[in-house]
């Protein structure tokens, strides 16, 4: 009996070491003694997305080797590259096109569309994996703040080297201050009293709000006053020709056109796409229409070139009446259509690029075929806006039940071994829905003409870019995380370094494909205003849902080893932008790209060396006083 009740209490006390253990013990235990483990310890129930990573490397693999343990490690890294080929094919495809049709559709100028919708599609993944278990007792300042350095230098300085432009000089400015406040109110809430209160982290999001507003109220004084000086064009052009009156209608002229210009997104006629493949085929012949505009070409050398001229703007409605004609019945190459919309590999992209390309090329064909049969394209620059009558009404149907079992699947955090369990309970209703809608859509389109409706669509491809994005961001998170577990590096030093680069990665391809295409000052705004939205509204949202952080003494793990060195690169790199940009009278450079990249790399190089103990971080060591 006595010996039943002592092993009763070692069960529980076993039970309770589970629960308290770390993931990193894992490590130190023999290989074949790990898979236990790692069903057991509640710590690595916490580093997992769609998949269980350690149990499948322990318990489906069955690693028994360090050799082995590397092996499985380079897999991982190949499958960042995966992600990483994913992600740049839907914002090349679906996420770019979407955007540009909201920001068109919500008469946004060119740099508050940067500011707020691009910023938020970039930095809404951050917002979701600050509230998922990974993230629950991480040190989330230092990961907010390595993000935004890594953004900055490599995703602006990408843009600066790739396509030289001249900027907006007070919205920048305006921007890089806001960044810095930001920065500034994110620390003093993090370190006033030890911990942060709800009150903190609505304040947090308000300042956003005021920001936003400010955004918006800049906007409407700038077309008042386009609407003035329109008046007093027209005014001057009716008084006598004097050298006088033709001065000030050359100032007022000029004026105009500086704010003309940034007044409205416009889609822009290009043939620059530098993720993905943007050509549908159809029995219409290439769909793709002939543009004016041959695109930007990629140039590497250290020079910076003169800023190209923009792009001529597209004419949405030849676009989409491009191969209407009435007497054309309503199905005409209904499956023809279909069929040879689904190829993932095109031809003519085929014929152009090299061995290397065309390796990617079958590479990303799988992505490519899984994302045309489930995913709207809706493109201005495409004839019929990339409309398929047949794929179109299928896509209505499955494409928000894919949407539905995944969101479910996530939340519901229930695993089959070491895989998500899909969720059904949910997504099977949505049929109710879409099948008759899905119907009554066929019934009144046409296969040469996309409907008035049409646009609507862009909901679902926007949706289903932010969640894929979503999901290739915290995945790469978890392996990055799981990669230094395995070669015992701190979880701190590789969310600032392999996550955060990763991080900046997703935004750069967002705001390079942006750029490439003529909307460089939309991708310049973005690379402030992701940050911006992630110190204020990311951290807000997970310190107000986030328990954890109301403990006294929280601000020590929120604030985390490398917490002071990104607080001081950050400023640094605010500082030092500021600076290029007054030099330069606004002009972006591919010396301020090249001087960004370099400064990363004292970023990268500062970070490793304090990871090794070779220097000591900027902070101070911590004192605690005895109970």
């Amino acid at each position: 009996m006595g010996d039943t009740r002592n092993d009763t209490f070692l069960d529980e006390d076993f039970e309770t070491y589970l629960k308290k253990m770390s993931c990193l013990a894992v490590m130190r235990v023999e290989y074949d003694e790990r898979c236990e483990l790692a069903r057991g310890v509640e710590d690595c129930k916490n580093i997992i997305n769609l998949f269980n990573y350690f149990e499948m490397m322990y318990c489906k693999f069955h690693i028994s080797n360090k050799t082995t343990e590397i092996a499985v490690m380079c897999i991982f890294m190949l499958g960042v590259l995966g992600f990483l080929m994913l992600m740049g094919h839907v914002v090349g495809t679906y996420f770019g096109p979407a955007l540009k049709i909201l920001s068109k559709k919500m008469h946004m100028s060119e740099y508050l569309a940067g500011a707020t919708l691009l910023a938020f599609g970039n930095a809404s993944p951050d917002i979701f994996a600050n509230l998922m278990p990974i993230r629950a007792d991480a040190a989330i300042f230092t990961i907010t703040i390595g993000n935004a350095v890594s953004i900055i230098l490599i995703s602006g300085g990408t843009v600066c080297f790739l396509k030289p432009f001249k900027m907006n000089g007070h919205s920048t400015v305006r921007d890089l201050l806001f960044l810095l406040l930001a920065c500034e109110i994110l620390r003093f809430v993090v370190f006033f009293g030890g911990k942060v209160t709800i009150i903190e982290s609505i304040i947090l999001i308000s300042v956003y709000v005021v920001y936003l507003f400010i955004n918006i109220l800049d906007l409407i004084l700038s077309r008042i006053s386009i609407r003035k000086l329109q008046k007093d064009i027209t005014t001057l052009k009716q008084q006598p020709n004097t050298l006088e009156r033709n001065q000030k209608l050359m100032k007022k002229q000029t004026e105009l056109y500086d704010l003309v210009k940034d007044d409205r997104v416009e889609i822009n006629d290009n043939d620059t796409y530098i993720f993905g493949s943007r050509i549908r085929r159809s029995s219409w012949g290439n769909s793709r229409r002939s543009s004016t505009y041959v695109g930007d070409k990629l140039s590497y050398g250290i020079g910076t070139r003169k800023a190209d001229p923009r792009p001529a703007i597209i004419d949405i409605e030849a676009t989409r009446t491009i191969l209407h004609n009435e007497t054309n019945p309503k199905n005409l190459y209904l499956f023809k259509e279909f069929f040879e919309s689904l190829v993932p590999i095109d031809l003519d992209e085929w014929s152009t690029r090299g061995c290397f390309g065309r390796f990617i090329i079958i590479l990303r064909s799988p992505i490519v075929f899984v994302y045309t049969v489930f995913v709207p394209v809706i493109d201005y620059e495409l004839d019929k806006h990339g409309w398929s009558k047949l794929l179109n009404c299928t896509q209505i149907i499955t494409n928000p039940a894919i949407l539905i079992t995944i969101v479910h699947s996530m939340l519901k955090w229930t695993y089959d071994s070491w895989y998500i369990r899909l969720n059904f309970d949910y997504s099977q209703y949505s049929l109710c829905i879409t099948v008759p809608l899905a119907i009554i859509v066929f019934w009144h389109s046409r296969t040469d003409l996309p409907p008035p409706y049409h646009f609507l669509f862009v909901i679902l491809s926007g949706i289903s870019s932010m969640i894929t994005i979503l999901v290739c961001a915290t995945e790469i998170e978890v392996l990055s995380s799981i990669v230094g577990i395995v070669f015992n590096l701190t979880a701190n030093y590789m969310a600032i370094t392999f996550g955060s680069l990763a991080n900046a990665t997703s935004d750069m391809m967002a705001n390079v494909a942006l750029a490439m295409q003529g909307y460089e000052k939309m991708a310049y705004a973005a690379i402030f205003g992701g940050p911006f939205f992630s110190m204020l509204v990311g951290m807000g949202v997970a310190f107000y849902f986030n328990k954890n952080v109301r403990e006294k003494g929280s601000s020590f793990w929120l604030y985390g080893e490398h917490g002071e060195n990104c607080y001081v690169f950050l400023v640094i790199t605010i500082v030092c932008t500021l600076w290029w940009l007054f030099t330069f009278n606004f002009f972006a450079r591919r010396s301020a790209g090249l001087f960004s990249y370099l400064l990363y790399s004292i970023f990268l190089l500062y970070a490793t060396l304090i990871e090794l103990d070779w220097v000591h971080e900027f902070a101070d060591d911590q004192m605690f006083d005895p109970e």
